[in-house]
């Protein structure tokens, strides 16, 4: 059948711009969005939207939005989508500021308009059969399913392979309780999810959440957390947030910092699943994650270095934690001892 050009305008989607469509006349069925987010990732988003731009799948739309990125890779964006000329809806949006992660993640729903989300990272390659195999098993769900989630294949900065990587939650075979405290869940960088379950739960609330522990925890609350055995990303191991630390060149107070950013991640994301429990009217993990939640703020406060031994000390005693303000305390000192020692042993190999 013969294709025809057409241009989508969205103006009232603030800083968006689209780009001319090719689709089948007669197009129909589910549309799902592929969402691709970007930040200062130039050295590797022609990768990325060439994945974007291969999946099979339609009728699809691809939004790429950037967060205000300082280096080239917008310019890499507007270059590649505007000499766009295949099959799928594209639109284009950078954000006037940069709005972190979490900021940027609760655009995506005011940004797109699929009933299926594909969420995509800017240094990540999704393989063409992507949104083809999701779309698929939502609606074997009778588009019951809040989440899709699959393992990945990493690859190093250079594109080499590894093996095939599991979600922890399926690696570790957790089960709700356990996932209710699980400081890793899903893989985000291969997860889709429905609007509608976006919607029931709202914007994730806290900047200094991980997007992937909300969403998933959600799904599986919900009971809508469907998994395909089929890795269906490569992953990008070494770069981003994510990526290992070099305690070669590392120093001790950057290697605190990092637990600091560690411990203040999960203090988050727990304060997130319990907010989201309370919006279903579910109360039975509370308590428990909770409690979890004081325990890292105990740890949290020693680690910090912010507050003295003895108003900490106080603080342990009356919240009934005094075994844990020890623990820690002696731990963070022996870090800090030895932390020379580990590095010299690293650096030797």
């Amino acid at each position: 059948m013969d294709t025809v050009l057409k241009t989508t305008l969205l103006p009232d989607k603030e800083g968006c711009a689209a780009v001319p469509e090719t689709s089948d006349s007669d197009g129909g069925g589910l549309l799902a969005t592929f969402f691709l987010i970007t930040y200062n990732q130039e050295r590797y988003i022609r990768e990325a939207l060439e994945g974007a731009f291969a999946q099979t799948y339609s009728p699809l739309e691809i939004v790429v939005s950037d967060d205000c990125s300082t280096d080239g890779t917008f310019r890499i964006i507007e270059e590649m989508c505007g000499a766009y000329h295949g099959p799928h809806t594209v639109v284009v949006n950078r954000n006037p500021e940069n709005l972190g992660l979490i900021g940027h993640i609760n655009r995506i729903t005011t940004l797109s308009s699929g009933e299926l989300i594909i969420y995509a990272a800017g240094d990540d390659i999704s393989l063409p059969w992507r949104t083809s195999k999701v779309v698929e098993r939502y609606l074997a769900t009778g588009r019951n399913a809040s989440s899709i989630h699959s393992p990945v294949i990493p690859i190093d900065r250079h594109g080499n392979r590894s093996e095939a990587m599991l979600p922890p939650l399926v690696a570790c075979r957790m089960d709700l309780q356990d996932m209710a405290l699980s400081g890793a869940l899903i893989i985000g960088a291969a997860n889709a999810f429905s609007r509608k379950t976006w919607e029931l739960f709202g914007p994730i609330r806290n900047r200094h959440c991980i997007e992937d522990l909300v969403i998933g925890f959600r799904s599986a609350v919900t009971g809508g957390l469907e998994y395909i055995d089929d890795p269906l990303v490569l992953y990008r191991h070494d770069s981003g947030m994510t990526s290992a630390a070099d305690l070669s060149v590392q120093t001790c107070e950057e290697s605190v910092r990092r637990e600091l950013r560690f411990q203040e991640i999960y203090m988050a994301v727990l304060a997130q699943r319990i907010d989201d429990l309370k919006r279903i009217g579910r109360h039975d993990f509370i308590p428990l994650m909770e409690k979890t939640r004081l325990r890292e703020m105990v740890k949290h406060k020693v680690w910090s270095g912010d507050y003295s031994f003895f108003r900490i000390m106080i603080f342990s005693f009356k919240k009934g934690l005094p075994g844990l303000f020890i623990k820690s305390f002696i731990r963070v000192r022996k870090w800090r001892l030895l932390y020379p020692v580990r590095q010299r042993a690293h650096r030797r190999g």
